[in-house]
């Protein structure tokens, strides 16, 4: 029997260390950005190293449980099963609650911002549904979060995505507590960070923002003029989009300023970069005369 238990015991922590440096190839592979991933190699990675580093220690981890369960052999028949089966249970539950813990400290190192989805409460999600006063505390004490200045820009953008979260579950297409002044914080953190992955990730976010607000489309319209990011202004022509085609349930007089809106962007582009953005999201025909129709009330 003792044999038995030292075999599944090595497995296992063998097993461990298998997922283990697959999650972290993968983690590592598809938090580069596209067009990394395009040109390089699947077997290398800017974090080889690190990976290897990490690996070379699990393994020494596995050497070390190798040697207790000969240790273990080697006790006297007189120790009782249960003891035996306790000690050999304990020492495997802990080899994989390292493995866990390591990949976890991976996925928040290299995307921050969405990484406290896993470190909700399992009854996360249904105690959003089932206590309001709770789902309330929540949003206020996020939208605080996002509005203080003495946290970094990460916990902010962290609490935006984590409000955005909650209105999801909750199944509501606009809450008080994620307005205007809300996005024009994120604007205002991108304007003054130099961190480019941080700047994408925050206009990811808002380019799907719920808040329907002039000003809010005056927003991505500065960001497309003078950011040089062919990206980020590609995100904000996919923002300017969705405050059109929102409204269009919520706010038709809105929507159909935001038709103009997007007409006047079009006719009179900033630049030959913006013209062709345009001409690519908007220019087609169908959608031209989509946004003609609505302004003049003919759809």
């Amino acid at each position: 029997m003792s044999i038995s238990k030292n075999i599944v015991a090595i497995i296992l922590a063998v097993i461990a260390i298998a997922i283990s440096a697959y999650t972290l190839f993968i983690i590592a592979e598809f938090s580069c950005p596209h067009s990394e991933r395009v040109h390089k190699s699947p077997f290398v990675s800017a974090n080889t190293a690190t990976t290897e580093n990490l690996i070379d220690e699990l393994q020494q981890q596995v050497k070390l449980l190798q040697k207790q369960v000969i240790a273990l052999k080697q006790q006297p028949k007189s120790l009782s099963k249960a003891d035996n089966h306790a000690d050999f249970k304990q020492q495997v539950l802990a080899v994989l609650a390292e493995k866990e813990q390591q990949v976890q400290a991976k996925m928040r190192a290299s995307n921050p911002y969405h990484a406290f989805y896993s470190e909700l409460p399992e009854d996360y999600e249904l105690r959003i549904k089932s206590d309001p006063q709770y789902a309330q505390r929540m949003a206020t004490q996020l939208r605080e979060q996002i509005l203080n200045p003495n946290i970094s820009d990460t916990e902010r953008l962290i609490a935006l995505n984590h409000l955005q979260l909650n209105m999801n579950i909750l199944n509501k297409q606009s809450m008080p507590e994620y307005d205007f002044n809300v996005i024009d914080t994120i604007f205002e953190l991108v304007a003054n960070s130099t961190d480019d992955n941080f700047k994408i990730q925050a206009i990811e976010t808002a380019a799907y923002t719920p808040v329907l607000d002039y000003r809010v489309a005056e927003l991505f319209t500065d960001l497309l003029a003078t950011d040089s990011n062919e990206y980020l202004r590609r995100l904000a022509v996919q923002g300017l989009v969705m405050q059109y085609y929102q409204a269009q349930n919520k706010q038709n007089g809105y929507s159909q300023q935001m038709a103009q809106h997007l007409l006047t962007l079009y006719e009179n582009p900033s630049d030959s970069a913006v013209k062709t953005l345009l001409d690519e999201i908007i220019g087609n025909r169908k959608m031209l005369d989509e946004l003609q129709n609505h302004l003049t009330g003919e759809d």
